[in-house]
This record gives C-alpha cells, structure tokens and sequence, in this order.
C-alpha cells in the first residue's frame, strides 16, 4: 500500500485532499503533518512516502523545507506543492526544492478536482477514463 503525506495547516484543505486521494481509488496509508516539525518527524518515522501535497505557508519552516526532506529520504516520492497563493516565488521555490507540480487552491473547485485527481493518476499510472467503445476505422 503506497503511503501518501499531506503537509498543511489547513484542516479544510487536508479534508479536501484526503477526500480527493480517496476519491481517485488510490488505496493508500495517508500519514497527515500540520506544522514542518510534524512533517519532517513523519518522514522519519515512516522513511517510505510515495506522494505528497505539501502546502507553502506551513508552520514554522516554508513547504520548501518537507519537499527537500522528503526528497533527501525518498528520491522517488512524486510531490506537489498545494497552495492558496498563486505565488511565482512559491512555485519556483518548490521546484527548486524537489516538487513537480503546483496547484493553486484559490481557483474554481472543479478545476481543483481535476488538477488533484489527473496528478494522482499521473503518479500512479492510472487511467480512470472510459474506453471509446466504438472507435473509428480508417
């Protein structure tokens, strides 16, 4: 079972993730840090973490500092920096530290879903589409 980290203050945020990490069918162990102390001690603990939504403004360090934790204990683990702001300092900050992509939770909360999921399916190799059963013939 993949292990999934959410890193943020939000609690309505990690509520909507979660929410969205299950929604996608992603069976996973969802390991949850509010502050970057909890954050980082879970990364510890737990040494194989698979994915994670890591928010910027998180106490008491910046998101840049789990992205680059996580990324020191699992070089693999796929992250996202999930964030009200829409922040071009943030977004290169997170690059910078490891994350690959960046949502802004500020926008409509359709597209939000649709970012999260098509990312978890990304990651996982998941195509939740349906299959044209009627495909044209050349």
């Amino acid at each position: 079972m993949p292990h999934f980290l959410i890193a943020d203050d939000s609690e309505a945020k990690t509520i909507m993730l979660e929410a969205l990490i299950r929604k996608s069918g992603l069976k996973a162990d969802i390991i949850k840090a509010k502050t970057t102390e909890t954050a980082k001690q879970r990364i510890g603990e737990q040494k194989k973490i698979d994915f994670a939504f890591v928010d910027y403004e998180i106490p008491s360090e910046l998101g840049p500092a789990i992205i680059k934790a996580l990324k020191g204990e699992n070089p693999a683990c796929r992250i996202a920096l999930v964030s009200a702001s829409d922040s071009e300092e943030y977004r290169t900050d997170a690059m910078a530290a490891g994350a690959e992509s960046y949502v802004c939770t500020s926008f409509g909360t359709d597209d939000i879903e649709k970012q999260i999921l098509g990312l978890i399916e990304e990651w996982t190799g998941k195509n939740h589409k349906p299959q044209n059963p009627n495909p044209k013939k050349s």
